[in-house]
């Protein structure tokens, strides 16, 4: 039987910073946090509706560009990068580099923005040279060492590239961080005036983002392990109820092949290898879909059953011939429809009644309609089936979301129930 799992998760609590709303939020936070930063100031003594009417909004934007090219270049590494930090040990070794990287960006935007801030404003600064010069000798020396001593572990051990790779990145970072200090303490004593102002708003930038991305980073961690919690509830959950068979329907099906054993053994032999993928059908892991057609094989099976016992009474009608047979759904999502339809409707009947099966497909949604007989006090004898219908409803939206519908109608000798949910095949599982 061919199958997909739901969610191909890896152990890494980071989002992916590849998807566009992983990344519009990100830029809207950050808006929002640099709005914050213009507007404290404005508690002080010296500002006042002047600065508001002539200075707010440029002030406003140059803040909001500095952030957001700090989170933008932070989301693209942290995308670039995914892969590598998920093949990690543990999400606390994923954490610190993750953190290492978004300081080490933080840093590299502040001197940049600090550098063209001279150039804007016109200032020839001998410090600026000097500080740098000073940090990409550094820089470069770190890396020509890194190259040689990680190059040599690497062909001598065999260890994993990339995690070399992430461990280096952390090592640049330290480096630049006490190239920094050691340029301020080297720093001549004329150019003190122009080191501190570069070091105050270096460390600033470094603290505010310090702070912030470890705030972010843990709810990001809470937040992962809330969410795992929670899908393991709801699969438990499901899976329960998926693996729940009615008694009626096992003590009746194992009655009608005792029956057939006597009569005719070769029909008894191919109920019980029905009855035994029906079981096995009960028992698939919630987090896996099957196709299509192999939904309604399991259905046609669980019909050769109770035709052993309804014979003529049962009839049943598909018209699903615009149905993609490679459509993804949850195992057991037609089949208690199906089963409903025979318990509360052709079984009650004397004379029997039709199932009907219809399926629609536009191109993007599948609806599939399941209508049976219902005699008039059904309904009234029988009010448990809610709760198998809920369970289809619960298994669906596990897969597509609110995406997925479920309507019932119910007359006084019909009684209809209408899925609706995307089109997924293998090749796009989650289109």
């Amino acid at each position: 039987m061919s199958n997909i799992t739901l969610v191909e998760m890896d152990d890494l609590f980071l989002p992916s910073f590849c998807e566009a709303r992983i990344v519009f939020f990100a830029i809207t936070l950050a808006e929002l946090f640099a709005f914050i930063l213009v507007l404290t100031p404005l508690g002080k003594e010296n500002y006042h509706w002047f600065y508001i009417e002539n200075y707010f909004l440029l002030d406003l934007a140059i803040v909001s560009l500095f952030i957001q090219w700090i989170v933008l270049l932070s989301a693209a590494i942290l995308c670039l990068f995914r892969s590598w930090l998920s093949e990690l040990s543990s999400n606390l070794w994923a954490g610190l580099l993750s953190y290492f990287i978004i300081l080490m960006i933080t840093g590299l935007t502040s001197e940049i923005s600090w550098w063209v801030q001279d150039i804007i404003v016109g200032i020839e600064s001998s410090y600026t040279e000097q500080h740098h010069a000073h940090i990409l000798k550094n820089l470069s020396v770190a890396s020509f060492s890194i190259i040689i001593i990680f190059g040599s572990i690497y062909y001598k051990y065999n260890i994993n590239k990339k995690i070399l790779i992430l461990i280096a990145g952390m090592i640049l970072s330290l480096v630049a961080i006490f190239s920094e200090i050691s340029s301020f303490l080297i720093t001549p004593h004329e150019l003190i005036a122009q080191a501190s102002q570069h070091q105050l708003f270096l460390l600033r930038n470094l603290g505010i983002s310090a702070v912030l991305s470890a705030v972010i980073l843990r709810y990001l961690y809470v937040q992962y392990h809330w969410r795992k919690q929670t899908i393991a509830g709801a699969y438990a959950r499901v899976q329960a109820l998926q693996a729940r068979i009615r008694p009626h329907f096992l003590f009746n099906s194992m009655n009608s092949i005792a029956c057939l054993i006597r009569i005719d053994p070769d029909k008894a032999e191919e109920a019980i290898e029905d009855f035994a993928e029906l079981f096995r059908a009960s028992l698939a892991d919630v987090r896996q879909r099957v196709t299509f057609a192999d939904e309604v094989h399991v259905c046609e099976q669980y019909l050769r059953m109770e035709s052993l016992r309804l014979e003529e009474r049962l009839k049943v009608v598909w018209n699903i011939a615009n149905v993609p047979k490679d459509a993804l759904i949850p195992p057991l999502t037609l089949q208690p429809l199906i089963e409903n339809g025979v318990y509360h409707g052709v079984q009650l009947i004397e004379e029997g009644g039709t199932i009907q099966i219809t399926g629609l497909f536009d191109g993007k949604q599948i609806k599939l309609d399941v209508e049976s007989p219902m005699s008039s006090d059904a309904m009234h004898k029988h009010v448990g089936n809610q709760i198998g219908q809920q369970n289809i409803l619960q298994r669906l939206r596990l897969y597509f979301g609110h995406a997925a519908k479920m309507r019932v109608e119910q007359h006084a000798s019909l009684y209809c129930v209408s899925l609706r949910f995307p089109y997924q095949n293998h090749e796009n599982p989650n289109r």
